[in-house]
Parts: structure tokens; sequence; C-alpha cells
């Protein structure tokens, strides 16, 4: 009798902590590429992620990033990026020191140094916006950091296939998307 109480628990006790793994566990993903199109001229973005899954502000696709693959009503995101709030140019103004060689000098250094201080770490907490067949994450970056994400392909081509060229097609997207060209 003991022996079966004994068993019974221990089946018990498995059962439970396997059914609580399981629920732990992650959801499927799936690896998409990603990329920023920044249509604020002020700021330069330096680095965009997902939920810690990120690509460089430098454009153009870069793989890998990891998102679910399915979307669900009510799923939200952690949207981060880092930006450089006054390309070339320092808080004092300054411009960086010209170099006459590929060795950085001692000014060189001192100039970086204070510009990268100046970087600005962005974060929030965003509602994940549907997706279903989906063309990898594109983070949009419109001025007054306002920061977005389009990860449907049929968005992201409604959105991006009639930009016009040139200066206009960042005015143009910034209206499309609803965004503010002057901050308060």
């Amino acid at each position: 009798m003991l022996k079966n109480k004994l068993l019974a628990i221990i089946i018990i006790s498995t059962l439970a902590l396997l059914s609580g793994c399981q629920s732990m566990a992650d959801e499927a993903t799936i690896g998409i590429a990603g990329r920023v199109v920044n249509a604020d001229s002020s700021v330069k973005i330096l680095r965009a992620s997902l939920n810690g899954s990120g690509v460089s502000g430098a454009g153009g696709d870069e793989c890998c990033m990891s998102i679910p693959a399915k979307w669900k009503p009510g799923m939200t995101a952690t949207l981060s990026w880092t930006k450089d709030p006054s390309p070339g140019v320092n808080p004092d103004g300054s411009r960086p020191p010209k170099l006459t060689s590929e060795i950085s000098t001692p000014e060189w250094d001192r100039w970086v140094k204070i510009h990268k201080s100046n970087y600005k770490k962005m974060e929030k907490i965003i509602p994940l916006p549907k997706y279903g067949e989906t063309c990898g994450v594109t983070f949009v970056f419109l001025p007054c950091d306002d920061a977005r994400i389009i990860l449907d392909c049929d968005e992201r081509y409604k959105l991006f296939s009639t930009l016009p060229g040139g200066k206009a097609s960042y005015s143009e997207l910034i209206r499309r998307m609803e965004g503010r060209s002057v901050c308060q």
C-alpha cells in the first residue's frame, strides 16, 4: 500500500513538473531579416531591436532576427534603439578633428569619446502589429522619437511601394504613418 502511494506521488509530481515546464516552453519562432528606415534627418539610428533581437542602423536587410511564428491578438514586444542625437557634431558644437592617416590621434579619440557619451538608448513596449506573411521586420523611425515596426508583407508593400523618390520620400512616409514633423 505504501509502495503504491509513493509511486502515485512520484507520478503526480513528475506530471506536474513536466506540465509546468511545458507551459514555460517558448513558442515556435521564425528567423527573419531586419531593416531600419530613418525618416528623422536630425538623428542617426545606430541599432534597433525587437525583444533583444536586432540590426544595425546602416540600412539594407540584415539577418537574422526572431519573432513568433504566428501572430496572436494582444502580443506585445519591447522595441529598443540607440540613436546619435547629433550626427557629426558634439554637444558643444565641435566637429571631428581631421585625420591625416588611418591612425587615430589623441584629439580624435577624445572627440569620439565625448560624441559616443551623447548617444541615447530608447525603449518602449509596443503592441505587436498583426502579420500573416512576413517579409522581415522594418523598423521605421519618425521625428519626435516615434518608432514603429512593420512585419506584414502586404502592409510594407502598401506603405513603401508608391513612395516618391528623393527628399520627398521621408515627408510622405511621415504623413502616411500619421507621424509628426514638428516635435513639441
